[in-house]
């Protein structure tokens, strides 16, 4: 099947909350990597879940999301991610924000279709299935990385994407999403750690292979 990314998101999360001015990480970060196309902060009260984005960063190639446990960066490009990891850690050091886990999470819209999902599924059972709209796949293989405890998932669905073409003009097209997410683990003895720039761009390197190993895709 022909696989083409859609996506590909860095995670990096901070051992600490942070709770100092998104304005002034704002100026940190586009000191490293430039100035942003577009500057947002959200508005959210101090008791709303740290997950929930406080500042979004428009680029032309990439964008990134931070909120108070957590440091988002959205391309297509995962050199692009390679070229400014060094860069980004540092904005975070500056800030005293240490890293103790990262995840990578790639997206690809595939050529095929539900038939083809329905094939790592018992048949017989599914025949039995005239109206069946929606199907979804996902495996978890607990793997070690660069001497980590890591989850290697790969979820499969049938759905949809706007796709770009040579032109210009972009299309709706029906057909399957493979999510590859590789990550660190949750582990009490991984939250006692920091992880450095060197550690953090080993992972970067094998998660990235990872992710292009595929068990329900036929490549």
């Amino acid at each position: 099947m022909n696989k083409e990314i859609i996506q590909i998101q860095l995670g990096l999360f901070f051992k600490s909350d942070y709770n100092d001015s998104f304005e002034k990480f704002a100026l940190k970060l586009k000191d490293k990597l430039g100035e942003s196309k577009i500057t947002q902060y959200i508005p959210i009260t101090n008791d709303a879940p740290p997950e929930i984005p406080r500042l979004i960063l428009s680029y032309e190639k990439f964008n990134i999301n931070v909120s108070r446990n957590r440091f988002d960066l959205f391309t297509k490009d995962v050199e692009l991610i390679k070229q400014n990891i060094e860069n980004i850690v540092k904005s975070f050091e500056e800030f005293s924000i240490s890293i103790f886990r990262v995840g990578f999470v790639k997206n690809f819209f595939v050529d095929g279709t539900m038939e083809d999902l329905k094939k790592v599924l018992v048949q017989d059972k599914l025949d039995k299935m005239s109206n069946l709209k929606e199907l979804n796949v996902r495996i978890n293989n607990n793997k070690t990385i660069e001497g980590y405890n890591c989850n290697s998932i790969e979820n499969l669905s049938n759905g949809n994407v706007m796709i770009k073409n040579a032109d210009g003009t972009t299309q709706n097209k029906n057909g399957l999403i493979a999510m590859r997410d590789v990550n660190t683990a949750v582990d009490p003895a991984i939250e006692r750690i920091s992880l450095n720039l060197i550690e953090i761009n080993k992972l970067l390197t094998g998660f990235d292979a990872e992710s292009g190993q595929f068990i329900l895709v036929d490549c």
